[in-house]
This record gives C-alpha cells, structure tokens and sequence, in this order.
C-alpha cells in the first residue's frame, strides 16, 4: 500500500506560479560545493573589505521583491545592497546566485531558474556540476544572459593522456574571474575539492 507523502519536511520554491518541493536535505557532495563556494566568496568579501553578505542555501529570496510572488531558495547568493535583507529573506534580486545541480533539479536550474534570474536582473549566475566539475557562467548584460562561459576541472587521469601541446592550452583552463568581482579568480580545485 502506498503511503501518501508527508510535504512538511521538505522546502518549496515557487518559480512563475509553480510550487517546487526541494527534497529536506542533499547529499554530502552537493552541500561540500555549496560550503566551498560560500567559503572562497566569504573570504574574498573578508579580505577586501566588500559590504556584501554571502549566503548558504536556506535562505528565501524574492525575486521580485513582492513577498507573495515566485520565491527560490538558492544554494549560494550574494546580496549587496543590504536594504534588500530583511526577515523574512533577500526581498529583491542578489547581485550573485549559483545553483549546484542534482538529477532532480537539473532542468529547474537551466530552465525555469536561468530565465527568472534573467528576468529579474541577477548580474551572475552558476550552474555547478559536481559530478562532471563543470560551471556554467552566465553574464548578465543590458537584461539578457548574453555570455555562458564553461570552465572544467580535468582529472589527473585526463590530463596525463593529453599530448604536451595540448597539456600547456589547458593550464589555468580551470581557473577564471568572477564577473562581478573582476579582481576574485576561482580556481576550480578548490570548488570541487571532494
């Protein structure tokens, strides 16, 4: 006999009217990439002196700014305008927000998710596979993502079947900036350092 499922347990976004229950908890790798993004953006705001707050999953933002519109619960977002912190969220867009995806919430992130970002004006969007070490860089630019910029993290495997030649083109392929922090580079092994 099926047993019905109890909701309360899980988390809910509402993305163009539609409630999306997000599961109560991830799994270990999921949350190891959401506490080193967090990490290399809380020391960059620390050692810089940025008035910015870096915020973990948990935390509802309201896209519109309306606390009755769509609301998401990113996985990490950066807030710099500090009026928009208030109680009850991020009431209005973070200027950065970055998705760690899972089976279950691909297609939400690169869709539905991609295109309210967009909308609403966050400046920089990730989508981060852990699985295979890949973000995807959106770049927000007169209200469209007009960039996506891919950035890999090979394996030591992968890299050592590669010629000489084609091992000097992938040298700091697996860093880049942050194109609302031009002065931050990520490196990617110490995103996906699991």
């Amino acid at each position: 006999m099926n047993e019905a499922i109890d909701y309360g347990y899980y988390r809910e976004e509402k993305i163009n009217g539609k409630i999306y229950y997000m599961a109560p908890s991830s799994n270990p790798h999921h949350e190891e990439i959401i506490t080193n993004i967090t990490y290399l953006l809380k020391k960059y705001m620390i050692e810089t002196g940025k008035n910015c707050i870096v915020y973990g999953d948990g935390v509802d933002v309201y896209l519109s700014g309306n606390i009755d519109d769509d609301y998401v619960i990113p996985d990490v977002s950066v807030v710099c305008d500090l009026s928009k912190i208030s109680d009850r969220g991020i009431i209005g867009a973070p200027l950065f927000i970055a998705e760690v995806i899972s089976l279950s919430s691909i297609e939400c992130d690169e869709k539905d998710k991609l295109e309210l970002y967009e909308k609403y004006g966050v400046k920089e969007y990730w989508i981060v596979d852990y699985k295979n070490k890949l973000v995807k860089q959106y770049i927000l630019s007169d209200g469209k993502y007009i960039s996506c910029n891919f950035h890999y993290l090979m394996s030591r495997f992968e890299f050592n079947k590669l010629s000489d030649a084609e091992k000097e083109k992938k040298k700091g392929k697996s860093k880049f900036f942050i194109s609302v922090f031009p002065d931050l580079e990520v490196d990617l092994s110490n995103v996906f350092r699991i």
